[in-house]
């Protein structure tokens, strides 16, 4: 569990138990006999502990006591349960780990899930399911998009461990690149994969930001399940900074076996003239990476 999701079910805890007080209370200023009930168990438990009580008759009084307290409650037009122990998933406890189990709450993973889409910036509306064909120009290029939608749901399919873990994205602006990425990363993240989305430039910021602190700014893009990276080729080329960002990424990733979607409207030539021979070469790394080159016109500026 993330330290994020950690806070977040402590927040939720603390929440709820100030919402369990405030209806003590309003219980015990209209009612005075719920404050002796509410102390009653305390000093039982006491007796219990000394030795003055026997566990049946400690156990058959906390009974009677449970039963009084639901009784007025009810004579106050109230549920039995209402001075319950408050929890927004019944499950787990609001703990996010299911105690029958020990594994992670259902509510907890579509929590994760939903603090994954908006740390990446990931949005509902370029995914597969709302892939439309109609956008495209000709049979061709519809084509061609169809059958990349199909690559890229096989490629999410796979995860966390495709055949080949690396995906790079080629082509002109408004071929539907970035769509495809946002679409993985969606579908990705929906499948319980944790899931980093950015841009080449938000990526060598980070880096650039954490100069002076000295912190590892890379932390997250070298440990998320899949990454992908869009607009490869509009970061800023910052000598000794860049390219060994970009290579760092690459080379610590593929090590780990960890899938990563590189998206560019570089060519082939285009990536070895900016970032070299060294970090081109591993990211067209053919046992590592399938290379994908869309072509045709732009969908963004095409008159409908």
């Amino acid at each position: 569990m993330t330290n994020e999701l950690k806070r977040y079910y402590s927040d939720l805890r603390d929440k709820n138990y100030r919402l369990w007080q405030k209806r003590v209370a309003e219980c015990e200023a209209k009612e005075p006999r719920f404050r002796a009930l509410n102390e009653e168990p305390g000093r039982v438990m006491q007796q219990a502990a000394a030795g003055k009580l026997s566990y049946a008759a400690a156990k058959s009084r906390l009974g009677q006591i449970e039963a009084e307290r639901r009784n007025l409650l009810i004579s106050m037009g109230l549920k039995s349960d209402y001075l319950d122990m408050i929890y927004t998933c019944t499950v787990c406890r609001d703990t996010g780990v299911d105690g029958k189990t020990g594994k992670p709450c259902a509510c907890a993973l579509k929590k994760e899930q939903e603090m994954m889409l908006s740390a990446s910036r990931i949005n509902d509306r370029e995914t597969f399911a709302n892939f439309n064909e109609s956008i495209y120009p000709n049979n061709e290029q519809k084509k061609q998009g169809l059958g990349m939608k199909r690559f890229c749901e096989r490629y999410v399919a796979a995860l966390p461990r495709p055949e080949k873990p690396n995906m790079l994205i080629l082509g002109q602006s408004g071929l539907g690149k970035s769509f495809f990425g946002n679409a993985i990363a969606y579908a990705a993240i929906d499948k319980g994969v944790r899931t980093l989305k950015a841009t080449a430039y938000q990526c060598i910021q980070n880096v650039l930001n954490a100069l002076e602190s000295r912190e590892d700014a890379l932390k997250t893009y070298l440990s998320a399940e899949l990454l992908i990276l869009d607009d490869l080729g509009t970061e800023p080329m910052v000598p000794n900074i860049t390219v060994e960002t970009i290579f760092r990424i690459l080379n610590e990733r593929a090590a780990a076996l960890l899938p990563t979607v590189l998206i560019s409207n570089l060519d082939r030539e285009g990536l070895f003239e900016r970032y070299g021979e060294r970090v081109a070469s591993r990211m067209m790394d053919g046992a590592l990476t399938s290379i994908v080159i869309l072509r045709g016109d732009n969908l963004r500026t095409r008159t409908r």
